[in-house]
């Protein structure tokens, strides 16, 4: 049984890795895409709204697809589509192809990213320990290594094709070693959820859902924009800018690695508020800076404060014994991944009539807004909590 969980804790990592990585790729390559189509943020901010909207395409499918298929044929089918949809965005020559390419990424990222978290809650309850932030650092390693990619490529003058072919080939290696080792839905654990017939979604997972909108909205956010912010901006070279999401992506990804560690000791509330506390900053920085250098500094910021958000709320939804891992997660994911619809595209349009700075105020907004949030869980005790039938948090024994 432990050598079964350790290699399905490994197929796991990998999954995270892979699409973490692919998203680094694609927003680090932004920049040559754009100058490859000859658009402006209009188009961007377009081609975003268009993988929005392929991800809640996605999850709706999501909803139909887990009536008849396991989340590992889930996890199977969606992440060999996002490894085979990516060299489209390279190859689209209009841009109007390259925004049907990212709606069809979309829609590969909304599949892989429920059933990968899914299989994360699956493993917590079988390991009977927090292992989800640790699980999302290995997705944040991936877009670093995305990232860094990106910027090697783009400092050797390669097409976004070529890059996206090569990433392409080395994961689906990967992928054919890994897919065979995914946990089955079911758990044989006292932790298991026995979800009764007909009840509805508590309204504790909505409020999870609007903290991961905005928390999805402010990554989203930084990721899409930031190569663009200090390429036209601040004046950095492509090659640098590339780095944007690669400083966002190593802090978010070492937060990540201690963030069952800091819930034990601090408890959610003080966790959240302090996390919070230092994306708004990092976003302050960004903003107001003029060197590229220290704006890479402030997005190494907020990517260290916006790290524990979403492993908190879906490890605590997951926990639940109202409502399964799979019905909670894409729950979660599908008001989580509006909020990708609607902002980072939308900074587009407004950057088109007031400008790039001043369009990221909106992610700005939002920090705040997810710093004054963190006091809906100040009566948290410390380590792994769940929440109480009627959305009030309560502790809950045998998790740690």
């Amino acid at each position: 049984m432990k050598g079964q969980l350790r290699k399905a804790r490994r197929a796991i990592i990998f999954f995270f890795c892979s699409t973490g990585s692919v998203y680094g790729l694609l927003t680090a390559r932004l920049p040559a895409l754009r100058e490859q189509l000859q658009a402006g943020e209009a188009l961007v901010g377009m081609a975003m709204l268009c993988l929005g909207c392929g991800s809640l395409a996605g999850f709706a499918a999501m909803h139909a697809l887990q009536r008849r298929w396991s989340t590992q044929a889930i996890l199977r089918l969606g992440s060999a589509c996002l490894l085979l949809s990516l060299p489209l965005c390279g190859l689209a020559p209009t841009g109007t192809l390259f925004c049907a390419a990212c709606g069809l990424l979309g829609a590969c990222f909304a599949l892989a990213d429920v059933a990968m978290n899914t299989q994360g809650i699956l493993l917590e309850q079988r390991l009977r320990h927090n292992c989800l932030s640790g699980l999302h650092a290995c997705y944040s390693f991936g877009g670093l290594g995305g990232s860094l990619l990106g910027a090697v490529f783009a400092a050797l003058g390669a097409t976004p094709l070529v890059t996206f072919v090569t990433m392409t080939g080395c994961l689906l290696g990967g992928w054919f070693l890994c897919s065979s080792f995914l946990l089955p839905d079911k758990a044989d654990s006292p932790t298991a959820v026995k979800e009764r017939p007909g009840r509805g979604v508590p309204l504790f997972i909505y409020l999870c859902g609007f903290l991961a909108l905005s928390a999805y909205a402010v990554e989203g956010s930084c990721a899409e924009w930031s190569a663009l912010l200090l390429h036209t901006v601040k004046g950095a070279p492509e090659s640098v800018a590339a780095l944007g999401f690669g400083a966002f992506s190593v802090t978010i990804a070492l937060s990540r690695l201690l963030g069952d560690g800091l819930r034990r000791r601090w408890g959610d509330f003080s966790l959240l508020l302090r996390s919070t506390t230092a994306a708004v900053c990092g976003l302050a920085i960004v903003l107001l800076s003029p060197w590229p250098v220290l704006c890479l500094a402030g997005y190494a910021l907020t990517g260290a404060g916006m790290a524990p958000i979403m492993p908190v709320l879906l490890s605590r939804a997951g926990s639940r014994d109202d409502i399964s891992p799979q019905r909670a997660t894409t729950a979660i994911a599908t008001l989580g991944y509006a909020g990708l619809l609607v902002i980072p595209p939308g900074i587009g349009w407004l950057a088109q009539w007031y400008g790039l700075p001043t369009a990221l105020l909106l992610p700005l907004l939002l920090g705040l807004l997810l710093m004054a949030s963190s006091l809906l869980f100040r009566e948290s005790s410390k380590g792994s909590v769940a929440a109480s039938q009627d959305g009030v948090d309560a502790p809950v024994s045998g998790r740690s």
